[in-house]
């Protein structure tokens, strides 16, 4: 479709310096506009099937490149989306009831990051282009708490948006006893001493 076009805007142009060089030249300047000038402009050329003609051309060359516009728009790509740091609960603060949250946006430099906090047990909540804007402002996160966010800016493909869970890690699992072992030895020395008096 673009290419027919760019075809055609070119035939247009060419057409049309060939119409303007056919036509003879009127002559009288500015001076022809005033008097009696002014009276053959609406008289003997709006027949001139050359003038009509070039008016046809003239419209058809507008609307053309008009419509060439947003044909020939360059696609200015997709942003890359941002990053949430943390991206998990850090083991560091599992005894802590909530985390501070923040959304990293140097990939998407000169965008406007849009995000969507949902809470555990709350209704889910789409990511819009109407949703709150990142305030480079660190957001509370709670167990379970769900973050969104996407990258916008104007002419450009929005990011895709970024979805993270943050769970609290489970408790510090308990260091293993050395009684275990040493009870296995037990064991095994009885084991051996039993074995010993049944020889004998």
């Amino acid at each position: 479709m673009t290419t027919l076009v760019q075809v055609l805007f070119i035939i247009i142009c060419i057409l049309l310096i060939l119409i303007v060089l056919l036509q003879k030249g009127r002559g009288g300047g500015l001076g022809a506009a005033f008097g009696d000038g002014a009276g053959s402009a609406f008289g003997t050329r709006t027949g001139d099937v050359l003038t009509w003609i070039t008016v046809v051309l003239t419209g058809i060359f507008l609307l053309t490149a008009i419509g060439l516009g947003p044909l020939l728009k360059p696609d200015l790509g997709k942003l890359d989306p941002p990053a949430f740091e943390p991206e998990s609960w850090p083991e560091s603060k599992r005894h802590e009831d909530s985390i501070k949250v923040g959304i990293n946006m140097d990939r998407s430099e000169g965008a406007t990051v849009r995000y969507v906090l949902v809470h555990r047990n709350e209704p889910d909540e789409e990511l819009t282009k109407n949703s709150p804007v990142y305030d480079k402002h660190k957001k509370e996160v709670r167990d379970g708490s769900t973050l969104k966010a996407r990258a916008y800016r104007r002419g450009v493909t929005p990011s895709d948006v970024v979805e993270c869970t943050y769970h609290k890690p489970g408790p510090e699992p308990e260091p293993k006893s050395d009684m275990s072992e040493e009870k296995k030895d037990s064991t095994e020395d009885s084991n051996e001493a039993g074995s010993k008096s049944g020889d004998s």
